[in-house]
């Protein structure tokens, strides 16, 4: 029930476009077979089957290996190395490791068109719920312009300085000029504000991937934690009483720390706002083959071959190393890896000895050893080199994608930024005990004393591999420092993108970000 409830109303809803006469089935409401759009929406209720489209954008955005896994990549947690022939990609991923992209990038053009996108539909049904007459649309102009808003968020965190749009009936050469962040950081939070009365403050199944009143207040408390690094003007008191407010929402930690991202999450009391990814209806989320060597295919049952692609860098590994009992360390999968008989997986096409260049082989042969050591960045990584990224359990006998269940926001993230808050007003013990109610649920020993450093480390620990290091590491000041195979410190313009140079070239009124 629960997989096929978010699937009709969340996941199929892309083919209901207002004035459509496409049937609609629900497993307990009235069948539309024979309604036009008009008709349906005399119910205000309906109104999530004409927007649901505006959601299915994230699916894009977060599943893709660009999407929120493979963000991580130009941090200190995950990296793409170059293995001989596979994962050079035009040296993309080297450029990203090392904080070297170009306007051209293939990911960079990839998150402002998936953003783009959503915000138009965005802008298109609240058009044209603002045309219907006689329909209560306010809370669902309210869930749009949070959606629109979440959106924007991530332009400005990513991109700075941004247009914004909100008009859908424009001219067709229509091209507009770039707003400075500050104004977009407003634009955001004036969206937020002026939407928040409107919005449900129901949670549960029903709005497992919808924006609500503690979404909303969410996205607020991320702005107003960044605001500094937006603006220059820090909002310290304005994100605490964000993360106050959605801790008040009645969410609550699960027990099993990976419950939360299992194929069927939807039960989970932590999320905030997630993904229900689903094998066949919802085909986007493609970890399992991105980060697995090739040889674990079999292992699992996959119907597709496994790429052998991100791994996790040591230096992340070795943040476990006081506490292996700490249960986040099972995010990383890394040692000799056995078939479900017992026998160890075979890695035949291994590096062998090579006269040409004898530092070039792998020293424990066939068998397959995923070590915590990457040998290099680029051009000759081992096979076998690199933990792999295991946190959303593999689902045996998937394909190209698999039904994990991503989290956008939850509450342990929320958890850590009320630690870091009351960090940054001198409270150590109170900042103590939330980080601890995390790692008391992860089987971690609780820590006695807390800086701003080891802060980042347990944030690593519990948001690793859910896209959020790179933000968490600018506010922090952390971002562009060097790290294994990136010898130099990063330049203060790659705090943000650049505007990908395909839009600037349609579009004449963008400005380029400083330093591109």
């Amino acid at each position: 029930m629960k997989k096929i409830l978010i699937s009709i109303k969340i996941v199929l809803v892309a083919v209901l476009i207002v004035g459509s006469q496409q049937s609609c089935t629900k497993l307990d409401e009235t069948v539309y077979s024979n309604l036009n759009g008009d008709k349906l929406f005399d119910d205000p209720e309906n109104l999530i089957y004409g927007f649901g489209t505006a959601y299915v954008n994230l699916y894009a955005l977060i599943g893709h290996k660009n999407g929120v896994v493979g963000s991580d990549a130009g941090t200190d947690l995950l990296v793409v190395p170059q293995r001989g022939g596979d994962w050079y990609d035009g040296g993309e991923w080297i450029r990203y490791h090392r904080h070297e992209w170009t306007t051209t990038d293939g990911a960079i053009g990839r998150w402002w068109n998936i953003l783009y996108y959503g915000i138009n539909t965005c802008n298109r049904m609240i058009y044209t719920f603002e045309a219907l007459e006689d329909v209560d649309t306010a809370p669902a102009l309210a869930e749009l312009r949070g959606l629109r808003a979440l959106y924007y968020w991530w332009l400005v965190d990513i991109y700075g300085n941004v247009p914004i749009s909100t008009e859908f009936d424009v001219p067709i050469d229509y091209k507009p000029a770039t707003n400075s962040r500050q104004e977009v950081y407003d634009f955001i939070e004036t969206e937020l504000l002026e939407s928040m009365p409107d919005l449900s403050k129901s949670t549960g199944l029903d709005y497992f991937g919808r924006v609500n009143y503690y979404v909303a207040q969410t996205i607020l408390a991320n702005l107003y934690i960044n605001a500094e690094v937006y603006t220059g003007t820090p909002q310290w008191n304005k994100a605490m009483a964000a993360v106050d407010t959605v801790i008040s929402g009645g969410y609550n930690l699960t027990g099993d720390f990976f419950a939360n991202f299992v194929e069927d999450a939807t039960a989970s009391p932590e999320y905030i706002m997630g993904l229900h990814f689903d094998a066949l209806k919802a085909r986007q989320f493609e970890v399992h083959l991105f980060t697995l060597h090739y040889n674990l295919a079999a292992k699992y049952e996959f119907e597709d071959n496994t790429w052998n692609g991100i791994a996790a860098q040591e230096t992340f590994f070795h943040m476990f190393d006081a506490d292996t009992n700490d249960v986040r360390r099972n995010s990383i999968l890394f040692g000799y890896q056995y078939m479900d008989d017992g026998t160890v997986v075979e890695d035949p096409s291994y590096e062998k000895f090579d006269p040409q260049d004898p530092t070039y082989r792998d020293p424990d042969g066939a068998p397959l050893n995923l070590t915590p050591e990457i040998n290099m960045l680029e051009p000759k990584c081992l096979r076998q080199a690199g933990a792999r990224v295991a946190k959303y359990p593999f689902i045996y006998g998937s394909d190209r994608y698999t039904g994990n269940d991503v989290p956008i926001f939850r509450l342990g993230e929320i958890l850590l930024m009320k630690a870091e808050l009351l960090l940054r007003q001198g409270d150590v013990g109170g900042a103590l005990d939330y980080v601890n109610q995390l790692r008391l649920r992860s089987n971690a020993v609780a820590l006695t004393e807390l800086t701003m450093e080891s802060l980042s480390d347990e944030y690593a620990r519990e948001m690793f591999a859910e896209g959020k290091r790179r933000t968490q590491l600018i506010r922090f000041g952390t971002y562009g420092d060097t790290r294994w195979e990136k010898p130099d410190i990063s330049g203060a313009h790659t705090t943000i993108w650049p505007i990908p140079q395909s839009q600037i070239d349609v579009n004449p009124n963008l400005v380029q970000n400083t330093g591109y």
